[in-house]
């Protein structure tokens, strides 16, 4: 792998408002150990390859590729392969998006180290040569291409990290619980439908989107209340009973407090057959 690093100050609209990629970089080998590092910004570290340590708040875990450790700004840590060496690629981001995916849960800061799902292949590591280009072009037009390339790797990534637990059945739950979202059932009659326990429930969807199971039921209602309105004539009385709401009036009002629209003003504007707003 060819060993390289490269940084960049991107333009203020980015720290301020979206993500900006400050540096990214590739190396392998023996590498030194450092402790006690505290960073400014957001950080990722990909090990694809060896094994090693890494420290957050004093913490210590043992790194196995291909494995993924996350680091927060202002957070104390350290790492460093072990005696054989590792391969490692890393990014520095700031910005309100960072935050954003953090919220959403991109990376949190009770799970630091992750493992991928399956190895480190081209998915994200193809990126960085991409990347390293983009950090070297001058201008704004340098600041964006790095921007989104980091994005990209960050999504990538983030998709291919496995929580513990379960083994085998998360994504047969997930599924399962898109095709019952619809049906007007609590968290524990969803759970028992899915023969999970609610905690479990709890755990398998925040580490697949970052939410809660209320939320991303609700989510998947909104959705498809917006697709029906926007596709079909069906009343919004039916629309309500389709999407898990016995109450057309109480769906109304979420509706448009999770869209800013009413259900027959979303229709208006929306729907096919509708002038253009």
């Amino acid at each position: 792998m060819d060993n390289w690093s490269s940084y960049r100050q991107p333009a203020q609209p980015l720290r301020d408002l979206g993500l900006a990629c400050l540096g990214a970089g590739e190396q392998s080998g023996v590498l030194p150990s450092f402790s006690e590092r505290t960073l400014s910004s957001h950080a990722m570290v990909l090990v694809s390859g060896g094994s090693g340590h890494f420290t957050m708040d004093g913490k210590r875990y043992e790194v196995q590729a291909p494995s993924v450790i996350w680091l927060f700004p202002g957070v104390s840590h350290g790492y460093g392969p072990g005696p054989h060496g590792w391969k490692e690629h890393w990014l520095l981001f700031t910005g309100p998006m960072a935050r954003a995916m953090e919220e959403l849960g991109g990376f949190t800061r009770t799970r630091p180290l992750v493992q991928l799902d399956g190895p480190a292949d081209e998915e994200g590591l193809g990126l960085f040569p991409q990347l390293r280009a983009a950090l070297s072009t001058a201008g704004r037009q340098g600041d964006l291409e790095a921007s989104v390339l980091c994005q990209r790797i960050l999504v990538e990534t983030g998709r291919r990290t496995t929580e513990p637990g379960l083994p085998g059945r998360d994504d047969e739950l997930l599924a399962t619980l898109h095709e019952l979202a619809h049906l007007p059932l609590g968290l524990s009659q969803l759970a028992a439908s899915l023969q999970v326990s609610v905690p479990d429930l709890r755990r398998v969807v925040h580490a697949a989107t970052g939410a809660g199971p209320k939320e991303l039921i609700l989510q998947l209602r909104i959705s498809r209340a917006q697709s029906l309105l926007a596709d079909t004539a069906l009343s919004v009385q039916r629309i309500a009973t389709l999407t898990g709401y016995d109450d057309p009036a109480y769906f109304s009002r979420l509706f448009t407090k999770k869209t800013g629209y009413s259900p027959s003003r979303f229709r208006r504007l929306h729907h096919r057959d509708a002038p253009l707003p």
